[in-house]
């Protein structure tokens, strides 16, 4: 940040000093038993062009979900819920925190606007493909237009290991629900020119 001289948007990033989550287990002797899963926040963090961290958001919504033959992914089982609605000022209006999943449940968004004041919604996220070919512009599209905000949304694109892969797709949506940028992705080609070959199949 401070090389460059721009504010960053880091999400997610992992955080340590989550609480454990309680697990059952069966003892030996077949009595019913509890262990400690350690556990880690999902955070967005901004940065300013001094390198100073003005905000930190623990993504509240955690991503657990099975789709047969498709995707099997319970982030609850490593990652620990927050719990605070974040916004912070900035050269470009006031930013209100928000990280993938998130983007499923719009209250959250309204009370950073109504509560918060604010103005452009990130929404930093890891999409898988099948999720988001259904539904990813539609959400976004959706928070911008109800909430009168602009949306910027950056997206992993790619193979992250042999049982992941994310959609991409970055987007910048205006508060009309116009896409004013998209970096393409799996399926096609954004206003970017960038597209990827999912030649493995999705």
């Amino acid at each position: 940040a401070r090389e460059s001289g721009c504010w960053l948007s880091a999400g997610g990033m992992h955080e340590s000093g989550a609480p454990s989550a309680p697990a059952s287990s069966a003892s030996t002797d077949g009595e019913a038993g509890t262990c400690s899963q350690p556990r880690v926040y999902n955070s967005h963090v901004i940065i300013d062009n001094k390198g100073t961290v003005k905000a930190v958001y623990r993504k509240s919504h955690l991503f657990d979900v099975s789709i047969p033959g498709k995707v099997n992914l319970r982030e609850s089982a490593t990652t620990a819920p927050g719990e605070e609605v974040v916004v912070c000022g900035s050269p470009i209006g006031r930013l209100g925190l928000s990280t993938c999943y998130d983007v499923r449940f719009p209250e959250h968004y309204v009370d950073m606007v109504h509560r918060g004041g604010a103005e452009i919604l990130l929404v930093p996220s890891a999409f898988t493909i099948p999720t988001g070919r259904a539904h990813w512009h539609t959400l976004l599209k959706s928070r911008a237009i109800e909430n009168q905000c602009y949306v910027l949304a950056a997206a992993q694109v790619g193979r992250h290991n042999e049982k992941r892969k994310s959609y991409g797709h970055a987007l910048a949506i205006d508060p009309w629900g116009d896409v004013i940028a998209d970096a393409g992705g799996y399926d096609g080609i954004g206003t970017s020119g960038v597209a990827i070959d999912d030649s493995s199949g999705a």
